[in-house]
């Protein structure tokens, strides 16, 4: 008999000529789920590293399960004049299961298992393509490109794990994993054997993904990154209407079909964080209220498709004062199981918070989208030129993680339920080794109850220092982060970094530890009746006092 695991994830190969799949519970329940066609593919790389995926034999049907219960299960699958039975079995584990809003604070996620669950991680969108040569001559490119493809994944996915990372988000829609095509409907096989061996990486490194359906904004500007080419199978005339599309019953409906091929892969999966179904849907060229009026359709329409897992959608970044009204709309969505928010170092941005201050910026985006009954994650972030017009100009002498470090762990200490999540995974974060920097916040709240300790955050006024609290029933956490250490001293004017002296917390704890950040090691904390006392130091730390 095969076995599977609790919350682990099992694999049918099906009959040819199958039309619908069901599981028999130990219980007695009845259970369909999706079948899907799969092409099953072999990666291989050139001296010069570049990958390629050539299909191996004749594309197949499948299916995937995860049991919630141990027992004996039976999966049947019915075709035109038969049936197939396969019985599986399965046994306990102590695999963690799914992430769901903790019914006992749901300002936090939690695990099926009941522990908690902390988003630690990063935007890893897709990876990077070159362009070929046209010919000897140099300088001179063609249209052709190709990538390291899973090379990049691997170690992106290798230095998260080490450094104790837990997340990531993926655009489905990136060329690398984008298996649809200009026609809703039609599917590119080894596309979407290229997002399986992804998310298999993902499962094997403890990392749940947040799967982005869309980025899609324009149909008609050539140029924009965000550019759609959809043809209307029925016309073959080229769709120019956005808005058209997005209120239409025809094209929700085709979008729906077109999306299912991903969803029935990993339909209620644990390694899914949760299903987005758009990058910043309010910044294209249809309409805010048709993309919202969508947005509230489509959510119970996704969730409906795997329903164990999240659903959510996400707004343009929180970078001017009109854009209140649109987070307030998006934070009363029933629909939405939580909150987002995207907020970038912006100096061209005409909210000024969004010029310098990268902690105080942080707090201030949490607070201004959260609500009490749900999670709330700040879960696009970094730095940008002006209007975005390219990754931030001092990424290339920020050798300690500056920008990284004051994006990335500010929210979680404001109420968030997570780590910021930063942009530019590939150019910041990987060129400048930055990923080692997630270990000392994924250490410090390694253990912590986050649903359970009723934290209420707050803040220390210090001159010299950020003082971010979290007080819980049994454990105070902090985020100690020096205000004379900020990028645009440091990065900006080449001033060195002074330290912070005399520093202490009127904090009563039985005992304390210090969690350094940018490889700072200035000596040890003192724990003394009313007080905890900081060596001098000179960027900060994580610190965790048990009460």
């Amino acid at each position: 008999m095969l076995k599977t695991n609790v919350f682990g994830r099992i694999t049918f190969e099906l009959p040819c000529g199958t039309t619908k799949a069901e599981i028999s519970h130990p219980c007695g329940k009845k259970e369909k789920i999706p079948v899907f066609k799969r092409q099953r593919s072999t990666f291989s790389y050139d001296s010069q590293g570049y990958e390629q995926v050539k299909p191996e034999g004749s594309p197949h049907l499948e299916a995937r399960f995860t049991a919630q219960t141990a027992g004996i299960y039976e999966l049947c699958a019915y075709s035109e004049d038969s049936i197939t039975r396969i019985p599986f079995e399965a046994e306990d584990a102590n695999l963690p299961g799914y992430v769901v809003v903790s019914e006992k604070d749901p300002r936090y996620f939690a695990l099926s298992c009941g522990d908690a669950y902390v988003p630690i991680g990063l935007n890893m969108v897709g990876v990077e393509y070159d362009r070929l040569p046209a010919g000897l001559d140099h300088f001179t490119a063609s249209s052709y490109t190709a990538t390291t493809g899973m090379l990049q994944w691997k170690r992106w996915f290798k230095d998260l794990k080490q450094a104790g990372g837990n997340y990531c988000r993926i655009w489905l829609s990136n060329p690398y994993t984008q298996g649809r095509t200009e026609i809703m409907g039609v599917h590119d096989l080894v596309a979407l054997e290229r997002f399986d061996t992804v998310m298999e990486l993902a499962r094997q490194s403890g990392v749940r993904v947040k799967m982005c359906l869309e980025h899609w904004r324009t149909f008609e500007n050539t140029s924009h990154f965000a550019y759609k080419r959809y043809i209307d199978p029925e016309t073959g005339n080229q769709l120019l209407d956005e808005n058209t599309w997005f209120t239409s019953e025809k094209w929700n409906e085709r979008w729906i079909e077109d999306i299912t091929p991903y969803i029935a892969r990993y339909y209620n999966d644990p390694v899914v964080f949760a299903w987005e179904l758009w990058n910043e849907i309010d910044c294209g060229t249809a309409s805010f209220e048709a993309v919202t009026d969508f947005t509230r359709k489509m959510l119970p329409r996704v969730k409906a498709l795997s329903p164990l897992n999240l659903a959510v959608n996400s707004l343009g970044s929180f970078d001017e004062e009109w854009k209140q009204e649109r987070q307030d709309i998006y934070r009363d969505m029933p629909e939405m199981d939580f909150q987002q928010v995207h907020r970038y170092l912006d100096q061209g941005a005409p909210m000024t918070i969004c010029h310098t201050d990268l902690v105080e910026f942080s707090i201030e985006a949490v607070a201004r989208t959260r609500r009490l009954d749900k999670p709330c994650i700040l879960t696009e972030t970094g730095a940008v030129n002006n209007r975005h017009v390219g990754p931030f100009r001092f990424y290339i002498n920020d050798h300690l993680g500056y920008i990284f470090h004051d994006v990335t762990y500010p929210a979680l200490f404001a109420g968030a339920a997570g780590s910021g999540h930063i942009w530019h995974w590939n150019e910041y974060v990987e060129a400048k080794n930055l990923f080692r920097h997630f270990a000392p916040l994924s250490q410090a709240f390694d253990g912590v109850k986050m649903h359970e300790e009723g934290f209420v955050e707050s803040v220390i006024e210090n001159e010299k220092a950020w003082i971010l609290l979290l007080t819980g029933k049994n454990v105070v956490m902090a985020y100690v982060r020096s205000k004379l250490d900020r990028w645009d001293y440091v990065l900006r004017d080449g001033l060195p970094s002074k330290p912070v002296a005399n520093l202490a917390l009127p904090i009563k704890c039985k005992s304390a530890k210090a969690f350094w950040i940018m490889d700072e090691a200035p000596g040890d904390i003192k724990v003394q009746a009313d007080k905890i006392e900081l060596p001098d130091f000179v960027h900060g730390c994580v610190l965790k006092m048990e009460l």
